[in-house]
């Protein structure tokens, strides 16, 4: 396996086991699709380590990789959807060792009621993670230039 999960700074988090290219795939992000619905009946941690995967639905990680998916505001990952399926895509190189983080604002949309303390420790760290559309004007139009946000996630 080219990763593994390992105590982190906020965690088990998920870590690489050799060194990854910018732009190679690290994981598919596999689990079972829940809605944003508050009445559906589904714990807390299962809501929170959600991927957004379109309007209506996200993708519960549970029991799977995805589910050690770390933040950090100055992020090394991206989540990319490819057809049906989303992926956690190397934005730089990745040395061996080193913890994979995509920045979960990326993948908050504004209609998302969801925020947490940051704790990433970055030189840039945001203090709060909020949706998208709350990011810095100029860190939103960074993200979009460097297809660090996925495009469905622009039109919610």
């Amino acid at each position: 396996m080219d990763l593994y999960i390992e105590e982190t700074r906020n965690g088990k988090g998920i870590c690489a086991a050799r060194a990854f290219a910018a732009g190679e795939t690290l994981y598919e992000v596999t689990g079972v699709f829940i809605t944003g619905d508050v009445d559906e009946e589904i714990d807390e941690t299962t809501r929170n380590n959600a991927f957004r995967y379109d309007e209506n639905r996200y993708i519960s990680p549970a029991g799977s990789i995805g589910d050690f998916q770390n933040h950090a505001c100055e992020p090394n990952a991206k989540v990319a959807r490819r057809e049906d399926k989303l992926f956690v895509v190397a934005i730089n190189p990745i040395q061996k060792g080193e913890e994979v983080m995509i920045d979960y604002s990326t993948i908050i949309g504004s209609d998302d009621e969801w925020e947490m303390t940051c704790n990433c420790a970055a030189a840039s760290c945001r203090g709060t993670i909020k949706s998208f559309d709350t990011l810095p004007h100029a860190l939103q139009q960074r993200y979009i230039e460097q297809d660090i946000v996925p495009a469905y996630m622009r039109a919610l």
